[in-house]
């Protein structure tokens, strides 16, 4: 949003009026003290305590106009998702996020109240999932504000669950539901925005604007599975990742994924296929797991039990390939659809 970085007429502070100093003050301040044990903001480094069971430690990168658009969403929806989608690394691994780091570069004219919302949103991310923040970075940006957020989490007992390990006979599961995400960002392309009065739309921007990691889930499902991660970049990308080694592919029934109606209705009014947004849209950020046969039941009470809907849509194969069913029919898979980074250029699903 222009006016967050050059609103000259604006008698609220800039980045360039208080300094880095008061910045970093500023984002200390809202956050919550850090656990015994830790050291977190105001000295030369963080410490954490050491771990048996060693840590996980994700980072993401979010850029203005790469990312993100001022315009789709609000400092405060942008801390909150930053740290979101990094927590939701950790859960692919079965781990618990314990702290985070944050980096953010910020052209001169950027308001200090827009900083504030934005660790607002952080702080309340951190909240929800019993995390902290415990350092960072700020830089000056000569045109386009960045936010780069590192997680570190702790994995279970067992050991981090990897994204290899699936093996043929294992079934595909996925949490929650597939292309909300994608068809909430087709509403803002439109130039809709958050909130509607519209209820299908209101589901699906807020799939995209307010995401949810999976921590419970993944801890419950990960000792239980061969292989997990998230779904950030559609479900055949996520797919093509998990089969990657060992000679094995996967078979998913198009019938089994699940589409909810809002995403559906979206679709409809925009003459797509919702079944492409779950596929190639990305930004879901559900949990993927490859589950033994044997333990689909397991799976399925514990899922039950935290209240998230789980669902079968495949299984793993002993043959190399992604393989869609549509009413008995395989589809065909457009690699070219979804979005890649450094590509010329973005096919949309």
């Amino acid at each position: 949003m222009e006016k967050l970085r050059r609103s000259v007429h604006s008698e609220r502070k800039k980045v360039k009026d208080v300094g880095e100093v008061s910045i970093i003050s500023a984002i200390h301040r809202l956050q919550a003290i850090v656990p015994m044990g830790y050291l977190g903001i105001g000295d030369d480094a963080a410490y954490i305590p050491p771990s048996e069971s060693g840590w996980l430690i994700s980072q993401d990168m979010l850029v203005e106009d790469v990312h993100f658009r001022w315009e789709w969403i609000t400092p405060e929806q942008l801390g909150e998702k930053a740290v979101i989608v990094n927590m939701s690394d950790i859960a692919a691994m079965g781990g618990v996020p314990k702290a985070i780091l944050t980096s953010i570069a910020l052209p001169r004219d950027f308001e200090v109240d827009a900083v504030e919302a934005l660790y607002r949103g952080v702080s309340k991310a951190l909240d929800r999932y019993g995390a902290v923040l415990i350092g960072g970075d700020t830089v000056f940006s000569p045109d386009r504000f960045a936010l780069d957020v590192a997680v570190l989490g702790q994995p279970a007992s067992h050991g981090p669950v990897l994204l290899s390990g699936a093996k043929p006979g294992d079934r595909l599961f996925v949490t929650g539901r597939l292309g909300a995400s994608y068809a909430g960002l087709i509403l803002l392309s439109q130039g809709i925005k958050w909130p509607s009065t519209s209820l299908p739309y209101r589901s699906v921007l807020q799939a995209h604007l307010a995401p949810r990691a999976r921590v419970q889930a993944g801890v419950k499902i990960g000792p239980l599975a061969h292989a997990m991660t998230d779904i950030s970049d559609g479900l055949i990308s996520e797919l093509r990742a998990m089969t990657r080694f060992g000679g094995i592919g996967a078979e998913i029934q198009a019938a089994k994924i699940p589409l909810d109606e809002a995403t559906q209705y979206v679709a409809r009014e925009y003459g797509k296929d919702a079944l492409d947004f779950a596929l190639y849209g990305g930004e879901d950020y559900e949990l993927l797991a490859a589950i033994p046969p044997s333990r689909v039941h397991r799976v399925q009470q514990l899922c039950l039990a935290c209240g998230l809907p789980i669902t079968e849509i495949g299984v793993v194969t002993g043959t190399r390939g992604i393989h869609v069913v549509q009413n008995g029919e395989e589809l065909k898979i457009d690699d070219r659809k979804g979005f890649h980074h450094f590509a010329v250029d973005h096919d949309e699903p």
